[in-house]
């Protein structure tokens, strides 16, 4: 069977390919640099130069291709110019289902994201809950809109069925969303943690549910995935255990945060850095909202990864990389 990738040297994305090509699937990538992708991705992967907001790009991508995984697209993460987001998220979606209908593929999982259901601050998800009103954040915005999209395309014949995984962890060769906390922590770049909480799903666990959604997913339904709903406390504290212990920092008041996130962002934005936390981080974790993954479980199979093993998986990975300080020697 011949797969095509989209964000193949992304988290979930990266994940997806090396199982694919592990269980003997002709494999397909769209990078945009093929040198990148060469030392990312299994040498069986085919590399197909292409962007996702490059229409033109994408018809030699998808020539032959049975299966598509859709899992590029802009992350939750500081962007300058939030107009990337739609860019990337919605029209880029738009463009590459697009070019999966006119191809003839059979089957499109696409990657789309919890924030698309709704839910008060600290409620609970489900799928039958998408959130008809517009989301805080740039990010959500353009996640709404790409699902949108995303069903325009389906009703015109195209088969497509949705994961909407909670806040994604674990090896990866890019360090953004959850995996950015991971590096604050550990690099003690974190002196004071946010408020609020996440719910959390271990990239081993996310591709399970991505591969069983292609082979049994209905088109057009949706399948939350997470493991656990923790602190931004409780995360912090079982990274320090995993890394063999150290100091948890104190958690930040609310109303001290909204105001470091809301002063930074326009300096951040005129003087070129990365704020320590911006205004859609924190309305994420301050949103504390719980996943509901009993769908993926009864239908898919999914089987969440505890903590405590995800965790230490995550932070011995980013050791062997060289990001974070080595375990302290021995006594």
């Amino acid at each position: 069977m011949n797969v095509l990738v989209t964000g193949a040297t992304g988290l979930i994305g990266n994940a997806i390919a090396h199982r694919l090509v592990a269980q003997g699937k002709t494999v397909r990538a769209l990078v945009r640099d093929t040198d990148k992708a060469k030392r990312l991705l299994p040498a069986e992967v085919e590399l197909v130069r292409g962007d996702v907001t490059d229409p033109e790009s994408l018809p030699a991508a998808m020539r032959g291709a049975e299966r598509l995984f859709h899992t590029a697209g802009m992350p939750e993460q500081w962007q300058p110019d939030e107009t990337i987001f739609d860019k990337v998220n919605r029209q880029g979606t738009v463009n590459v289902l697009k070019a999966a209908l006119a191809a003839g593929v059979k089957r499109v999982v696409y990657t789309s994201t919890m924030d698309v259901f709704g839910a008060p601050r600290g409620g609970t998800l489900v799928e039958t809950n998408i959130d008809p009103h517009p989301k805080p954040t740039a990010y959500e915005r353009s996640k709404q809109a790409a699902e949108r999209e995303a069903e325009a395309i389906r009703q015109q014949g195209l088969d497509v069925v949705y994961v909407n995984p909670a806040a994604v962890y674990g090896p990866s060769p890019v360090h953004v969303g959850l995996n950015s906390i991971f590096l604050q922590v550990l690099n003690r770049e974190a002196p004071a943690l946010p408020p609020g909480g996440v719910s959390v799903a271990y990239v081993d666990g996310v591709t399970d549910v991505h591969l069983a959604a292609a082979e049994r997913g209905a088109s057009g339904e949706r399948f939350l995935v997470a493991d656990a709903h923790v602190s931004s406390r409780e995360l912090a504290t079982e990274i320090i255990r995993a890394a063999g212990g150290g100091n948890v920092p104190p958690i930040a008041p609310e109303l001290m945060m909204k105001l470091l996130a809301n002063v930074s962002a326009p300096l951040a934005r005129t003087f070129g850095f990365k704020p320590l936390i911006a205004p859609g981080q924190l309305s994420f974790l301050l949103w504390d909202a719980r996943v509901d993954s009993s769908k993926a479980r009864r239908e898919l199979s999914f089987q969440p990864t505890p903590l405590a093993e995800g965790v230490a998986r995550t932070v011995t990975f980013l050791r062997e990389q060289g990001l974070v300080p080595k375990a302290p020697a021995a006594r």
